[in-house]
C-alpha cells in the first residue's frame, strides 16, 4: 500500500541546489503562521514551541499510530477520535445547507461501517477528512446535491484511489455496502464520484510537510471534542498505565459553539502554510494536562474502580468506553 508521504511519492534524488534553495525558504518563513500567508508580520509561537522532540524514536511520521499511542491513547481510542472527526466536518459542511442534512447518529454509524467493510487504511481516512475541509472552504455559499452518506462513500472510494494502487472495482463497493450489483447503482456511484471531483476542482494531492501537519490538525480538531481523559497511573512503575478512559463532552451547546469555532478556524486556514510550519499533537496534549488530561496515581494491586478524584470531577458525566 503506498501512503501520500511514501517514497515513492516523491523524487529519488534532488540537486544541491534544490536543497539549499528550499533551506533559504524555510529560513525566510520560519516564523510564519498557517492562518496567514507567509510573508505576514503577524505574531506567532516560538521555534521551539512548535518544535518538540518526537514521543518515539519508532514514530517517524505524524500519521503512524504509534505516534499517538504513546501520548497516553490506545489504538482503539486513536480510531474513534478519527471517526468522530469525519463525522464533525461533516457536520461542519453540512449545516450551512438546506437541501440536505446530516444526522450524527446515523452519518456516524454509517462512517463505521464503511471503513470496517472496506478495511479502509488510516491514511485514506485522513485524504477523505481533508477533502471535507476543501469542500467546507469552497462551498460555504453553494448547495450541495448530495446527500450525506454518498458524500462520504464518495469520498473514500476517491482517496483510496489516490492512496494505493489497488483499489476495489464499483461492483465491489456495491457488494460492500449491500446494493445489488446492477447497472443502476454502478451508475449512481460513478456520477457521485464524478460530481465530487468536480466540486474538488480535480485537485486531490496533499503530501510531505502539507500531509504531517493536516494530519496533526486533524487530530487535534477530534481530541477538542473529549471532555476529560483520565489516565491511571501505577504508583509503583509509572510506565504501567492501570486504566484510561476518555469521557467525550455530551453537552449540546458546548457541541454547537465548538464546531461553529471549528468552521471558523477552517474558513481562515491558509493551507499553503502548512508547509512552513511544524503543527504537533503530542505540543497539544500536554498543554491540556491538569485541564483536560489528568493523570492519577494508584496502587497497582487495588480493584479497578472509581476512586475520590473520579467521583470528584466525574461524577455527573457519562464514561463511554472506546
Amino acid at each position: 500500500m503506498q501512503s501520500p508521504i511514501s517514497p515513492s511519492c516523491k523524487k529519488e534524488e534532488q540537486s544541491q541546489s534544490q536543497v539549499e534553495k528550499v533551506a533559504q525558504i524555510s529560513q525566510k518563513t520560519e516564523g510564519a503562521d498557517m492562518l496567514t500567508p507567509p510573508n505576514s508580520s503577524s505574531s506567532t509561537e516560538t521555534e521551539s514551541t512548535l518544535l518538540t522532540k518526537p514521543l518515539s524514536p519508532t514514530a517517524s511520521a505524524p500519521n503512524h499510530h504509534d505516534y499517538y499511542y504513546q501520548a497516553h491513547l490506545s489504538k482503539a481510542q486513536f480510531n474513534s477520535i478519527l471517526v468522530n472527526s469525519a463525522t464533525n466536518l461533516l457536520k461542519i459542511l453540512y449545516s450551512k445547507q438546506k437541501q440536505h442534512t446530516c444526522d450524527t447518529v446515523k452519518t456516524k454509524q454509517f462512517i463505521i461501517e464503511i471503513l470496517k467493510r472496506s478495511k479502509t487504511s488510516i491514511q485514506s481516512l485522513q485524504l477523505a477528512c481533508f477533502y471535507i475541509y476543501k469542500l467546507i472552504i469552497t462551498t460555504k455559499n453553494s448547495q450541495l446535491p448530495i446527500k450525506c452518506q454518498h458524500l462520504f462513500l464518495g469520498l473514500v472510494i476517491i482517496a483510496s484511489k489516490f492512496n494505493q494502487d489497488y483499489n476495489y472495482s464499483f461492483k465491489s463497493w456495491c457488494k460492500i455496502i449491500g446494493l445489488d450489483e446492477d447497472a443502476k447503482h454502478i451508475q449512481h456511484l460513478r456520477s457521485v464520484e464524478i460530481q465530487i471531483l468536480g466540486l474538488l476542482n480535480y485537485e486531490l494531492g496533499l503530501m510531505g510537510d502539507k500531509y504531517e501537519n493536516w494530519c496533526n490538525i486533524l487530530f487535534i480538531f477530534g481530541y477538542d471534542f473529549i471532555k476529560y481523559q483520565i489516565i491511571k497511573q501505577s504508583s509503583t512503575m509509572r510506565d504501567d498505565i492501570l486504566s484510561n478512559d476518555l469521557i467525550w463532552d455530551l453537552d449540546m451547546v458546548s457541541y454547537t459553539d465548538k464546531l461553529s469555532k471549528w468552521w471558523q478556524f477552517f474558513n481562515d486556514l491558509n493551507i499553503d502554510n502548512l508547509k512552513f510550519v511544524k503543527i504537533r499533537f503530542e505540543t497539544y496534549f500536554s498543554q491540556q494536562l491538569n485541564q483536560k488530561v489528568f493523570i492519577v496515581q494508584q496502587e497497582a494491586g487495588r480493584k479497578r474502580c472509581r476512586d475520590d478524584v473520579t467521583v470528584t470531577l466525574f461524577d455527573h458525566i457519562k464514561k463511554i468506553k472506546v
